[in-house]
Protein backbone atom coordinates (compact mmCIF):
# COMPACT_ATOMS: atom_id res chain seq x y z
CA UNK A 1 0.00 0.00 0.00
CA UNK A 2 1.23 3.49 -0.86
CA UNK A 3 2.22 6.08 1.88
CA UNK A 4 0.67 9.33 1.82
CA UNK A 5 0.88 12.50 3.62
CA UNK A 6 -0.76 12.60 6.65
CA UNK A 7 -3.50 15.11 7.39
CA UNK A 8 -3.56 17.13 10.19
CA UNK A 9 -5.00 16.68 13.32
CA UNK A 10 -8.55 18.19 12.06
CA UNK A 11 -9.66 16.93 9.16
CA UNK A 12 -11.83 19.35 6.89
CA UNK A 13 -15.42 18.93 6.44
CA UNK A 14 -16.50 17.41 3.18
CA UNK A 15 -17.51 20.89 1.89
CA UNK A 16 -14.00 21.30 1.17
CA UNK A 17 -13.38 18.50 -0.84
CA UNK A 18 -14.25 20.24 -4.20
CA UNK A 19 -11.61 23.09 -3.44
CA UNK A 20 -8.96 21.26 -2.01
CA UNK A 21 -8.95 19.08 -5.38
CA UNK A 22 -8.65 22.43 -7.45
CA UNK A 23 -5.82 23.70 -5.41
CA UNK A 24 -4.48 20.66 -6.04
CA UNK A 25 -5.18 20.49 -9.86
CA UNK A 26 -4.19 24.48 -10.19
CA UNK A 27 -0.66 23.48 -8.64
CA UNK A 28 2.68 22.34 -10.57
CA UNK A 29 5.42 20.12 -9.58
CA UNK A 30 6.59 18.95 -6.58
CA UNK A 31 3.47 21.15 -4.83
CA UNK A 32 1.51 19.52 -7.26
CA UNK A 33 2.15 15.68 -6.16
CA UNK A 34 2.54 17.15 -2.17
CA UNK A 35 -1.30 18.30 -2.19
CA UNK A 36 -2.52 15.19 -4.16
CA UNK A 37 -0.87 12.95 -1.33
CA UNK A 38 -2.84 15.50 1.27
CA UNK A 39 -6.10 14.52 -0.34
CA UNK A 40 -5.31 11.17 -0.70
CA UNK A 41 -5.14 11.05 2.99
CA UNK A 42 -7.59 13.19 3.47
CA UNK A 43 -9.83 10.49 2.02
CA UNK A 44 -8.70 7.76 3.81
CA UNK A 45 -9.96 9.29 7.14
CA UNK A 46 -12.52 9.81 5.83
CA UNK A 47 -13.34 6.64 5.39
CA UNK A 48 -13.13 5.93 8.92
CA UNK A 49 -15.03 9.57 10.44
CA UNK A 50 -17.91 10.07 7.83
CA UNK A 51 -20.74 8.51 7.38
CA UNK A 52 -20.88 6.20 3.85
CA UNK A 53 -24.11 7.60 2.88
CA UNK A 54 -22.99 11.42 3.15
CA UNK A 55 -19.27 10.63 1.66
CA UNK A 56 -20.23 8.09 -1.09
CA UNK A 57 -21.99 10.85 -3.34
CA UNK A 58 -19.15 13.25 -2.39
CA UNK A 59 -16.42 11.09 -3.98
CA UNK A 60 -18.64 9.91 -6.58
CA UNK A 61 -18.77 13.56 -7.73
CA UNK A 62 -15.31 13.95 -7.61
CA UNK A 63 -14.74 10.88 -9.79
CA UNK A 64 -16.65 12.44 -12.01
CA UNK A 65 -14.53 15.97 -12.39
CA UNK A 66 -11.87 16.36 -15.46
CA UNK A 67 -8.76 15.31 -14.42
CA UNK A 68 -8.89 13.68 -11.62
CA UNK A 69 -7.28 10.68 -12.87
CA UNK A 70 -3.95 13.03 -14.05
CA UNK A 71 -3.40 14.17 -10.44
CA UNK A 72 -0.89 11.98 -8.99
CA UNK A 73 0.94 11.88 -5.52
CA UNK A 74 4.76 11.44 -5.27
CA UNK A 75 3.68 7.30 -4.74
CA UNK A 76 2.11 7.33 -8.08
CA UNK A 77 -1.06 7.04 -6.75
CA UNK A 78 -3.87 8.91 -8.55
CA UNK A 79 -6.69 10.62 -6.69
CA UNK A 80 -9.02 8.51 -9.00
CA UNK A 81 -7.28 5.37 -7.15
CA UNK A 82 -7.87 6.81 -3.41
CA UNK A 83 -11.48 7.80 -3.94
CA UNK A 84 -12.04 4.44 -5.70
CA UNK A 85 -10.31 2.74 -2.55
CA UNK A 86 -12.67 4.27 -0.21
CA UNK A 87 -15.81 3.39 -2.46
CA UNK A 88 -14.86 -0.12 -2.25
CA UNK A 89 -13.82 -0.07 1.87
CA UNK A 90 -17.50 0.90 2.75
CA UNK A 91 -20.50 -0.76 3.39
CA UNK A 92 -23.28 -2.34 1.10
CA UNK A 93 -24.01 -0.74 -1.47
CA UNK A 94 -21.62 1.46 -2.01
CA UNK A 95 -18.80 -0.65 -3.34
CA UNK A 96 -21.45 -2.14 -5.87
CA UNK A 97 -21.79 1.84 -7.48
CA UNK A 98 -18.24 1.69 -8.37
CA UNK A 99 -18.56 1.50 -12.35
CA UNK A 100 -16.19 -0.86 -14.09
CA UNK A 101 -14.00 1.81 -15.62
CA UNK A 102 -13.06 2.68 -11.87
CA UNK A 103 -12.55 -0.44 -10.99
CA UNK A 104 -10.27 -1.66 -14.16
CA UNK A 105 -8.34 1.48 -13.61
CA UNK A 106 -7.97 0.40 -9.56
CA UNK A 107 -7.10 -2.82 -10.87
CA UNK A 108 -4.14 -1.14 -13.50
CA UNK A 109 -2.54 0.57 -10.60
CA UNK A 110 -2.72 -2.29 -8.31
CA UNK A 111 -0.87 -4.86 -10.56
CA UNK A 112 2.50 -5.57 -9.73
CA UNK A 113 4.99 -4.74 -12.87
CA UNK A 114 6.96 -7.76 -13.90
CA UNK A 115 10.72 -7.48 -14.30
CA UNK A 116 12.22 -6.61 -17.66
CA UNK A 117 11.74 -9.88 -20.21
CA UNK A 118 15.06 -11.94 -20.98
CA UNK A 119 15.91 -9.86 -24.56
CA UNK A 120 18.93 -11.49 -25.17
CA UNK A 121 18.00 -14.88 -24.24
CA UNK A 122 14.99 -14.57 -25.94
CA UNK A 123 16.56 -13.15 -29.74
CA UNK A 124 19.52 -15.68 -29.08
CA UNK A 125 17.04 -18.44 -29.24
CA UNK A 126 14.57 -17.27 -32.04
CA UNK A 127 17.24 -16.19 -34.21
CA UNK A 128 19.00 -19.91 -33.85
CA UNK A 129 15.66 -21.65 -34.22
CA UNK A 130 15.37 -19.23 -37.41
CA UNK A 131 19.00 -19.95 -38.62
CA UNK A 132 17.93 -24.39 -38.26
CA UNK A 133 14.89 -23.20 -39.64
CA UNK A 134 16.04 -21.71 -43.04
CA UNK A 135 18.93 -24.52 -43.23
CA UNK A 136 16.33 -27.28 -43.40
CA UNK A 137 13.81 -25.08 -45.96
CA UNK A 138 17.02 -24.57 -48.49
CA UNK A 139 18.11 -28.54 -47.92
CA UNK A 140 14.25 -29.05 -48.83
CA UNK A 141 14.51 -26.93 -51.88
CA UNK A 142 17.62 -27.83 -53.51
CA UNK A 143 15.35 -31.70 -53.15
CA UNK A 144 12.67 -30.08 -54.91
CA UNK A 145 15.19 -29.19 -57.51
CA UNK A 146 17.01 -32.22 -57.80
CA UNK A 147 13.83 -34.37 -58.33
CA UNK A 148 12.58 -32.10 -60.94
CA UNK A 149 9.98 -30.35 -58.37
CA UNK A 150 8.45 -33.79 -58.56
CA UNK A 151 6.39 -34.91 -55.46
CA UNK A 152 6.65 -38.54 -53.87
CA UNK A 153 3.60 -39.45 -55.33
CA UNK A 154 4.86 -38.64 -58.90
CA UNK A 155 8.07 -40.28 -58.58
CA UNK A 156 6.16 -43.69 -57.29
CA UNK A 157 4.43 -43.59 -60.97
CA UNK A 158 1.43 -41.96 -59.59
CA UNK A 159 1.40 -38.31 -60.94
CA UNK A 160 -2.35 -37.71 -61.96
CA UNK A 161 -3.48 -38.94 -58.25
CA UNK A 162 -6.76 -39.86 -60.10
CA UNK A 163 -10.09 -40.31 -58.73
CA UNK A 164 -8.70 -41.94 -55.64
CA UNK A 165 -10.98 -45.47 -56.10
CA UNK A 166 -9.30 -47.15 -53.79
CA UNK A 167 -10.00 -45.19 -50.68
CA UNK A 168 -13.40 -44.15 -48.64
CA UNK A 169 -15.20 -41.13 -48.91
CA UNK A 170 -13.71 -39.68 -45.57
CA UNK A 171 -10.17 -40.43 -46.61
CA UNK A 172 -10.81 -39.41 -50.34
CA UNK A 173 -11.77 -36.23 -48.83
CA UNK A 174 -8.97 -35.65 -46.69
CA UNK A 175 -6.97 -36.47 -49.05
CA UNK A 176 -8.34 -33.89 -51.84
CA UNK A 177 -8.40 -31.32 -48.91
CA UNK A 178 -4.25 -31.76 -48.32
CA UNK A 179 -3.90 -31.47 -52.44
CA UNK A 180 -5.85 -28.40 -52.61
CA UNK A 181 -5.49 -26.29 -49.71
CA UNK A 182 -2.91 -27.62 -47.65
CA UNK A 183 -0.33 -28.03 -50.39
CA UNK A 184 -0.78 -24.53 -51.35
CA UNK A 185 -0.55 -22.92 -47.75
CA UNK A 186 2.78 -24.80 -46.28
CA UNK A 187 5.44 -22.55 -48.37
CA UNK A 188 3.47 -20.04 -46.13
CA UNK A 189 4.04 -21.59 -42.74
CA UNK A 190 8.28 -20.91 -42.50
CA UNK A 191 7.58 -17.24 -43.09
CA UNK A 192 4.22 -17.43 -40.77
CA UNK A 193 6.11 -18.90 -37.77
CA UNK A 194 9.16 -16.43 -38.69
CA UNK A 195 6.61 -12.96 -38.91
CA UNK A 196 4.58 -13.82 -35.39
CA UNK A 197 7.74 -14.92 -33.09
CA UNK A 198 9.37 -11.43 -34.60
CA UNK A 199 5.82 -9.47 -33.58
CA UNK A 200 5.33 -11.69 -30.32
CA UNK A 201 8.90 -10.60 -29.47
CA UNK A 202 8.56 -6.90 -29.40
CA UNK A 203 5.24 -7.15 -27.61
CA UNK A 204 6.90 -9.10 -24.77
CA UNK A 205 10.02 -6.80 -24.73
CA UNK A 206 8.46 -3.21 -25.24
CA UNK A 207 4.78 -2.87 -24.38
CA UNK A 208 4.73 -6.17 -22.12
CA UNK A 209 5.43 -4.49 -18.31
CA UNK A 210 2.32 -5.89 -16.31
CA UNK A 211 1.88 -9.46 -15.11
CA UNK A 212 -1.32 -9.50 -17.38
CA UNK A 213 0.66 -8.60 -20.48
CA UNK A 214 3.46 -10.86 -19.75
CA UNK A 215 0.73 -13.78 -19.16
CA UNK A 216 -0.18 -12.71 -22.90
CA UNK A 217 3.36 -12.51 -24.32
CA UNK A 218 4.21 -16.43 -22.87
CA UNK A 219 0.72 -17.58 -23.88
CA UNK A 220 1.38 -16.46 -27.60
CA UNK A 221 5.29 -18.07 -27.23
CA UNK A 222 3.36 -21.23 -26.59
CA UNK A 223 0.67 -21.40 -28.86
CA UNK A 224 2.89 -20.50 -31.40
CA UNK A 225 5.37 -23.40 -30.44
CA UNK A 226 2.06 -26.03 -30.45
CA UNK A 227 0.91 -24.72 -33.37
CA UNK A 228 4.00 -25.46 -35.14
CA UNK A 229 4.21 -28.48 -33.61
CA UNK A 230 0.47 -29.83 -35.31
CA UNK A 231 1.89 -28.41 -38.34
CA UNK A 232 5.18 -30.04 -38.30
CA UNK A 233 3.33 -33.51 -38.08
CA UNK A 234 1.69 -32.55 -41.26
CA UNK A 235 2.41 -34.17 -44.58
CA UNK A 236 5.60 -32.12 -45.64
CA UNK A 237 9.00 -32.62 -47.48
CA UNK A 238 10.90 -34.25 -45.01
CA UNK A 239 13.50 -31.28 -44.44
CA UNK A 240 10.53 -28.48 -44.32
CA UNK A 241 9.37 -30.70 -41.53
CA UNK A 242 12.27 -30.62 -39.36
CA UNK A 243 12.22 -26.63 -39.95
CA UNK A 244 8.87 -26.36 -38.73
CA UNK A 245 9.47 -28.09 -35.54
CA UNK A 246 12.30 -26.70 -35.03
CA UNK A 247 10.94 -23.34 -34.98
CA UNK A 248 8.09 -24.78 -32.57
CA UNK A 249 10.87 -25.84 -30.10
CA UNK A 250 12.02 -22.15 -30.40
CA UNK A 251 8.82 -20.38 -29.69
CA UNK A 252 8.07 -22.82 -26.81
CA UNK A 253 11.82 -22.31 -24.87
CA UNK A 254 10.71 -18.44 -25.26
CA UNK A 255 7.58 -19.08 -23.60
CA UNK A 256 8.78 -20.89 -20.86
CA UNK A 257 11.55 -18.08 -20.46
CA UNK A 258 8.67 -15.81 -19.89
CA UNK A 259 7.11 -17.45 -16.93
CA UNK A 260 6.39 -14.12 -13.85
CA UNK A 261 7.55 -13.70 -11.27
CA UNK A 262 6.78 -15.81 -8.17
CA UNK A 263 4.18 -13.71 -5.85
CA UNK A 264 6.09 -12.89 -2.47
CA UNK A 265 4.91 -15.12 0.49
CA UNK A 266 2.64 -13.72 2.97
CA UNK A 267 3.86 -13.28 6.41
CA UNK A 268 1.59 -13.54 9.08
CA UNK A 269 0.83 -10.42 11.47
CA UNK A 270 2.79 -10.30 14.71
CA UNK A 271 0.48 -11.51 17.30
Amino acid sequence: MSTRLQPPPVTPSLDELVPLFEEAARASGSSRALKAGYLNAIIARWVQTEDPGTLAPALHALLAKEGVKQLVDEQGTPVSTAATEALLAMSYPHPLEVSPEHLEALRLQQEPAVPPAPKGWMLTVLAAATGVQAFFFVLADDMRRMTFGLTADQLAGDPSLPHLPDHGLLEATLLRLEKDVWWSVRPLVPWGQVAIAAVLYYFATALATTARERTLSRRGFLGLGAVGFVLGLLPMQYHAHWGTLTAAVGALLVGLMLRGPKPAPSVPPAA
